[in-house]
């Protein structure tokens, strides 16, 4: 899956992902030697760094989340809720049974609060920025004091997603919607590694990523096959 780019900020080309990379966040292997490993660390927590105080100085709103296209939110949500539907019917019949999801990279709770809350009896928050985070917890307010088998926001986690494992067996689906490309494709691999450990039986990821029209197959990316490859020890 070799294919170049430019970077839109620098004018700098690559002649592949891994290239972009080793330069982004560096090697860091064993077999690299200490001190480019240690050189390499050093990349990797200033990328995140850089990540988290770019997100840190946006606005807590649907616009700002979006990128400033706040108007694609409904489109969005009608998108979502036309594929998850049925497949939740799919693999876990029509019959009436207790749901729980996990929102990857959730932001200020925009696809909790209007897609997920509406299928699943209970959902999981996780986010690495605060004011996001807080901001989500005052919108679904009265999801998270819903009492009984009623449909609620639960767990509120302030974790980056390098970082997070979630509990074992918990969820029926993982969502991961416009934020893994935040990682390095090695944390993105290890993320899902870790996170498969989550799902219950029969219990499935979604991920929803922007991709580009050109430099790679998108059909690449919707085979099963290569989903189950990657994430496999």
């Amino acid at each position: 899956m070799d294919f170049g780019g430019v970077d839109s900020t620098t004018g700098r080309a690559f002649a592949s992902p891994s290239e972009m990379w080793r330069e982004e966040v560096g090697a860091g292997g064993a077999e690299d030697g200490a001190e480019n490993a240690d050189s390499a660390s050093t990349k990797r927590r200033e990328w995140y760094r850089k990540g988290i105080g770019y997100w840190g100085g946006v606005e807590a709103s649907v616009d700002g989340v979006l990128g400033g296209y706040g108007c694609v939110n409904d489109a969005d949500v009608k998108g979502s809720e036309g594929f998850i539907k049925p497949l939740l019917i799919e693999r876990f019949g029509s019959a009436k049974r207790h749901l729980v999801a996990l929102d990857c990279g959730s932001g200020i709770g925009r696809v909790t609060k209007n897609l997920l809350i509406r299928y699943f009896n209970e959902v999981d928050l996780v986010e690495p920025v605060s004011h996001f985070l807080e901001a989500a917890h005052e919108s679904l307010a009265p999801a998270i004091d819903a009492e009984g088998d009623a449909h609620k926001a639960v767990n509120f986690y302030c974790v980056p997603l390098q970082d997070f494992t979630p509990e074992a067996g918990r969820y029926d689906v993982i969502w991961v919607q416009w934020c893994i490309g935040q990682l390095p494709d090695d944390d993105f691999v290890a993320f899902f590694k870790r996170a498969k450990v989550g799902l219950k039986a029969n219990g499935f990821f979604v991920v929803k990523e922007n991709i580009a029209r050109k430099g790679m197959n998108p059909t690449l990316f919707s085979l099963d096959s290569y989903w189950i490859e990657m994430i496999t020890v």
